[in-house]
């Protein structure tokens, strides 16, 4: 199995030559062996082999991949079916693909729509492992369609109440991570601390299953988060209301409320439009920012009107608690992580073995956070930290699991988004305090791309150290050849 790629400039120049610039050529950071045109199979026909290539695309595209992943993934077919020379266009909700002429073959020109897209990792999972063993020669171009056809009619590995009780265990997760469960002595937690949780639960709960049906219903995603996002916060006003009328029932509601923002944000999205801007995909990276920044600012605007209605009701909402650093919370945080991580998972539609990996993913980043935040106090610098960890981390795991590694980073992140930064910011602002809201919601920014710069840097160094492991034959194919 040889690379068709061009020798690098610096060995060009040593032996005193110059590559030549092709005009075609498929990714340089392609996960997937390349092989060369008619190398081990004929032509194909252009209408067969464009076909197969689209669907893969349309699939990868629809189910949540990153644009380069989707690209890398339609050369790999193409070139393993034996199409020639071809070019890819993938915009956000197109694929064109045009196949040279060859011999006495015409040229070929195709394009497929996708006009929903739904996060589906257990069907994103499976399409990566089918091209993998396509590319690598394991599995013959005929038998590939049968295999296709039943990974497009996978059903999701979750039942709709799992995934919206995943939605409300990720909130609870998440007010236990930044210190729901305040100690009251050594190693002991007042049973009390447990009602926190337990309302972030039930709330994110009702909130989600009222999502559900707006999702069902195709209502844009900014009016699902806007409602749901005004729902949490609305239910935590109306517990500090109950709290001050009882005694003894101390409900962190704060918490409750960034609880519901972290498990709203859109991780996912933030992480793909990262990777596409900085991978060069200005168009799809323009259209997943503005995705991104509708459904924040949805998020945003429902409890900046929560906490409005707060205040002009005169019920007191506290700021959110800073997480101490005691052994047995960063103990509970770092398990609290992992807990949050693995429930963001599920309703991503992973599966069991990669919901498993992303919770150790993000108990891992708590655990590098925690240890630099005792060194630095910079947000940004404490999560660029953990990221390039994660990052580091998902490559080699992916590379092992034969999975992208987006699907672990994308879970992983999650205790690390600044939900607690934008809940400063949003109360300063329902307290007429702007410029203290403003410079949270910046500091906010600031910690939302330094997480995803870093998960993509690690990403990028792990690279280079397992020099594209998945370029490897598996040792049968390796017998073959030899």
């Amino acid at each position: 199995m040889t690379d068709p790629t061009p020798p690098r400039w610096r060995t060009a120049l040593w032996r005193g030559e110059t590559a030549p610039i092709p005009i075609v050529r498929a990714p340089t950071r392609a996960v997937y062996p390349r092989r060369g045109p008619g190398d081990d199979a004929e032509l194909a026909a252009v209408d067969q082999g464009a076909s197969l290539a689209l669907r893969f695309g349309t699939l990868l595209l629809a189910g949540g991949a990153p644009t380069e992943e989707v690209e890398a993934a339609i050369f790999a077919v193409g070139t393993a079916v034996g199409l020639g020379d071809f070019e890819v266009d993938i915009t956000y909700g197109s694929i064109i693909i045009s196949i040279a002429p060859r011999g006495d073959r015409p040229g070929f020109t195709d394009m497929r729509v996708v006009r929903g897209r739904s996060t589906h990792f257990a069907r994103v999972a499976a399409a990566h492992q089918l091209l993998l063993e396509l590319s690598e020669g394991r599995l013959p171009p005929e038998d590939v369609d049968a295999r296709l056809s039943e990974i497009e009619h996978l059903r999701r590995p979750y039942p709709r109440w799992f995934v919206i009780a995943a939605f409300g265990a990720l909130s609870a997760a998440i007010t236990v991570q930044l210190g729901a469960l305040s100690t009251q002595g050594p190693d002991r937690f007042n049973a009390k601390d447990f009602l926190t949780p337990t309302v972030a639960f039930i709330a994110a709960v009702a909130t989600g299953y009222v999502g559900n049906i707006m999702a069902r219903r195709r209502v844009p995603t900014f009016f699902v988060n806007l409602t749901l996002a005004f729902g949490s916060a609305m239910i935590a006003v109306g517990v500090t209301q109950l709290e001050s009328t009882s005694d003894g029932y101390p409900v962190k509601t704060s918490l409750v409320i960034v609880g519901g923002i972290i498990a709203l944000l859109p991780g996912m999205s933030l992480m793909v439009a990262a990777q596409e801007a900085i991978g060069s995909f200005a168009v799809t990276a323009a259209a997943r920012i503005v995705e991104l920044t509708f459904a924040t600012i949805g998020i945003v605007s429902g409890v900046l009107l929560g906490l409005i209605i707060a205040a002009e009701l005169g019920v007191p909402m506290a700021d959110a608690l800073k997480l101490n650093t005691s052994a047995t919370t960063v103990t509970t945080a770092v398990v609290a992580a992992s807990v949050a991580a693995a429930a963001a998972a599920i309703t991503y539609q992973s599966p069991a073995r990669l919901a498993i990996v992303g919770g150790a993913l993000a108990g891992l980043g708590i655990l590098v956070y925690g240890t630099v935040s005792a060194v630095s106090a910079s947000p940004g610098a404490t999560t660029a930290a953990a990221a390039i960890v994660i990052g580091f981390a998902s490559r080699l795991l992916g590379a092992r699991l034969r999975v992208p590694p987006v699907l672990l980073t994308a879970a992983g992140i999650i205790p690390l988004l600044p939900g607690l930064a934008v809940y400063q910011g949003l109360l300063a602002l329902s307290r007429d305090k702007p410029n203290k809201g403003i410079a949270a919601l910046v500091e906010a920014a600031t910690i939302a791309i330094a997480l995803a710069a870093g998960v993509l840097l690690g990403q990028l160094i792990a690279g280079r150290i397992v020099h594209r492991p998945t370029l490897i034959p598996p040792r049968d194919v390796r017998r073959s050849q030899g």
